[in-house]
């Protein structure tokens, strides 16, 4: 009987510690990422873009985790990066192929995530 007394005070325990570890529902909806594009025509080659955007995107401070992905025939590319200092990453795809270089910039704040997009669209792009 003793054995019984002890396992419903540990079933207890272990219900009570459970409980305990709950933790309240969040009051606000965490924010939605956001994300934004551009895209120009290009005549440049695969190598002389990947080149320019590597040396740009890490000026810009996309340090963190930088990848370049080739496409089975090696025709086309992205590159990736996450932003050393700030919660924004960095896409960016050539396609010489179809004449097309295209970015994205994504983030959780709306605010910083534009400010970033806009000065990485201007530095990479121009006024194109």
């Amino acid at each position: 009987m003793a054995k019984a007394g002890g396992l419903g005070k540990t079933r207890s325990l272990i219900k009570s510690l459970a409980g305990s570890l709950i933790l309240p529902a969040e009051e606000t909806a965490p924010a939605a990422p956001v994300v934004y594009t551009r895209a120009i025509r290009s005549e440049g080659s695969l190598s002389e873009s990947l080149a320019g955007i590597s040396v740009l995107a890490i000026q810009l401070g996309f340090t963190h985790a930088p990848e370049t992905l080739y496409a089975v025939d090696g025709q086309s590319a992205a590159f990736h990066a996450d932003h050393g200092a700030r919660a924004v990453s960095l896409a960016v795809e050539c396609n010489p192929r179809q004449q097309t270089v295209s970015l994205a910039v994504s983030g959780l704040d709306n605010q910083d995530t534009f400010e970033t997009f806009h000065q990485v669209s201007s530095t990479l792009f121009g006024d194109c």
